[in-house]
């Protein structure tokens, strides 16, 4: 098997596998001392395929809430007590939040077991399956927990995304669309050429998952515990992270960032980094991948907003930070001063779009 891409981390150089069908990557896992966390919806969807694998599965209900200490309690109990040891094994097949649960169960548990991905949704297959993030919630704080922890392997299936609905789809388009717009002005010419063709054009999909992966892999690679350069992939991030948040994850997470990059770019052309001829063209081209998810944010009060904005975990003591724009391929970490109104600014940009 090719590798698609190998990522370099400072535990081991890992692949991403490309397979055509579940049941050849599941033939492709070790099961001796294995063990299986699996999204529901995915387990009723393929039964037959996860069946003859004969791996041991715990089937988790893929939730925000289920990524928490107490719900998470009953998961690490079950692999205990079905026997998974410290030279085992964890395979995670899901979307981010499953990867979310999985790589942070898989680096605390014993210290550290290895584990496989497999990611089933657009998100994760074209950006969380790589980078060795996991996140939890705690209360109220989204992803205030969470470890860096590389997995070993990851086995890409282009053709399970068939089953996803088409927000869904939307929603991994909208990161796909953040990274090509941080790599610059041609990738992200060209990836916007292609997306008319997503719904018709089977070959659109893996080519939007090579290539921001190959996007995204240096990035991690040279900043693997996010502490510089890997910051920029938090473009669009602060804005859509307070979005979903306020709007109690009404709105597909890819699809807030969409928002949020918008919201980035409004800003960074009210300080002048860009002109609004620039906000105005990138909103005209993003308006199909996010619409009409933006009438949510015009019932909210901008309070709601901007407590979610101060909730967010890159937040430090010197302030708010985000990543703001002077065009395709220029992102730069800004702090956030008190010359610029932000809530005024934001319910100025919500108008707008």
């Amino acid at each position: 098997m090719k590798p698609l891409i190998t990522i370099a981390s400072s535990q081991h150089t890992y692949a991403v596998e490309e397979y055509d069908a579940l049941g050849a990557a599941l033939a492709s896992v070790d099961p001796t001392g294995t063990l299986v966390l699996v999204d529901q919806f995915i387990f009723a969807l393929h039964a037959e395929e996860i069946a003859a694998s004969k791996l041991k599965c715990f089937p988790l209900v893929a939730t925000e809430e289920q990524k928490s200490f107490e719900k998470l309690t009953p998961v690490f109990v079950w692999l205990l007590e079905n026997g998974l040891k410290r030279d085992g094994r964890l395979l995670v097949i899901g979307g981010g939040v499953l990867q979310d649960i999985g790589c942070f169960i898989a680096s605390v548990l014993f210290r550290g077991v290895k584990w496989e991905l497999i990611p089933t949704t657009l998100l994760a297959q074209c950006d969380s399956c790589v980078g060795s993030k996991s996140s939890i919630n705690i209360a109220s704080y989204k992803n205030q927990i969470g470890t860096f922890y590389a997995p070993d392997r990851v086995l890409l299936i282009p053709t399970i995304l068939k089953s996803l609905p088409w927000d869904e789809v939307r929603s991994g388009l909208g990161e796909v669309i953040k990274l090509h717009l941080i790599a610059g002005e041609e990738p992200f010419r060209c990836v916007m050429k292609l997306l008319p063709n997503v719904q018709t054009d089977s070959a659109v999909l893996p080519e939007c998952i090579r290539s921001s992966l190959e996007i995204k892999k240096p990035f991690i690679e040279n900043d693997e515990h996010d502490t510089g350069i890997r910051n920029l992939l938090n473009y669009g991030h602060t804005f859509g992270h307070a979005y979903e948040s306020a709007t109690h994850y009404a709105i597909p997470h890819g699809i807030a960032v969409t928002l949020g990059v918008l919201t980035a770019t409004y800003i960074s052309a009210k300080i002048g980094f860009v002109t609004d001829t620039y906000f105005r063209e990138l909103q005209a081209e993003l308006a199909p991948w996010y619409q009409p998810y933006e009438q949510k944010l015009k019932q909210l009060p901008i309070a709601d907003i901007l407590s979610a904005i101060k909730l967010d975990k890159k937040n430090t003591k010197a302030g708010l930070h985000c990543i703001l724009t002077r065009g395709a391929g220029r992102m730069e970490k800004i702090k956030m001063g008190p010359e610029l109104d932000l809530g005024a600014t934001i319910s100025e940009c919500i108008k707008t779009i």
